[in-house]
């Protein structure tokens, strides 16, 4: 009955829009504001309203671009101060405010890196339909709407669970007295960034050091072998660690986008000498606790499409059940 009446109340709203907005298409338009809203009756009649008071002429061709400016510039953009907010905090607070908030979240994450997730009825899944956040589609779930998707994206359900949906190794007890904490994202990355730099620098030092002491206590091969092996060490090195560090972020970006198998391609390459071996396999522990059965699925996969071995996971089959 209620979706009955909303399609009533849609095809009014939309035969009154069709009569007055300042366009060469008017249908072209109408589409775009049925593309971003999914039909979502307040959406809908909230940018329709925007479009109308939008002061410029809609050419025909300019749809797509001047109706995604008036959506970024009026909702998206500084959504929790924007001509949205009260609607949109009244649909996230049922999420936020519940006691189970964070396995729901986990569920909503899933069906926003795209995944086939199978309508089951769990608690999760009807809290997630009852808010909006997401609609039933062909017997799985998809997020209900693009502007829900551009607002609960993947980065603010990463602000929601930061633990969880960007892990980071850490020493459990060096952590426990910590306060929690919540960096600037370009801080991180700075720092990121320049802890990465110091620690190839020091492991140079640690190398170069190393070589120069087997030369005094070897002196008859000193002549022979130091010198190239330091050149050929830091040009390996040059080499190499740049293809470790891209392995290692090409195998996080897969897995944000549940794409696990690729994810393997990239780790699985791995060396256990990297020195990104151990954050590898700390990411995929952590991933492990939540999506077991996709992981299990993809390393086995991969195992047997590439028949080699997988250094990074080697400590994770045998938590996996026969």
């Amino acid at each position: 009955m209620s979706s009955e009446h909303d399609a009533g109340e849609l095809s009014d709203l939309f035969t009154d829009f069709l009569e007055k907005v300042k366009a060469d298409n008017s249908l072209g338009v109408m589409e775009e504001v049925q593309r971003w809203t999914g039909d979502q009756p307040f959406l809908s009649q909230h940018l329709c309203d925007l479009i109308l008071k939008h002061p410029d002429f809609v050419a025909d061709g300019q749809e797509k671009v001047i109706i995604e400016q008036i959506i970024q510039e009026n909702i998206i953009q500084d959504w929790e101060n924007n001509t949205a907010s009260i609607y949109l905090k009244e649909i996230i607070s049922t999420i936020l405010d519940d006691e189970e908030r964070d396995k729901i979240l986990n569920v909503y994450l899933q069906i926003l890196q795209n995944r086939q997730v199978l309508i089951n009825r769990s608690q999760e899944q009807e809290k997630l339909l009852k808010a909006g956040l997401v609609k039933e589609d062909n017997r799985t779930l998809q997020v209900s709407n693009a502007i829900y998707a551009s607002i609960f994206s993947l980065e603010w359900v990463q602000q929601q669970l930061p633990d969880t949906a960007q892990p980071t190794p850490t020493n459990d007890s060096d952590q426990k007295d910590d306060p929690p904490r919540t960096p600037d994202k370009n801080q991180t990355t700075f720092v990121t960034r320049l802890g990465s730099g110091m620690l190839l620098l020091v492991l140079l030092i640690i190398l170069i050091a190393y070589l120069f002491s087997r030369k005094y206590k070897n002196p008859a091969i000193a002549d022979k072998r130091v010198t190239p092996t330091i050149e050929s060490t830091i040009s390996s090195d040059t080499d190499t660690k740049p293809s470790d560090k891209e392995l290692f972020n090409n195998g996080k970006n897969h897995a944000r986008n549940g794409d696990w198998l690729d994810m393997f391609g990239e780790f699985c390459r791995l060396s256990q000498d990297s020195i990104y071996f151990n954050d590898a396999k700390s990411k995929l522990d952590q991933w492990l606790e939540l999506y077991e059965n996709n992981i299990q699925i993809a390393l086995e996969t991969f195992q047997a499409e590439e028949n080699d071995s997988c250094p990074v996971a080697e400590d994770i089959l045998d938590s996996f059940p026969n």
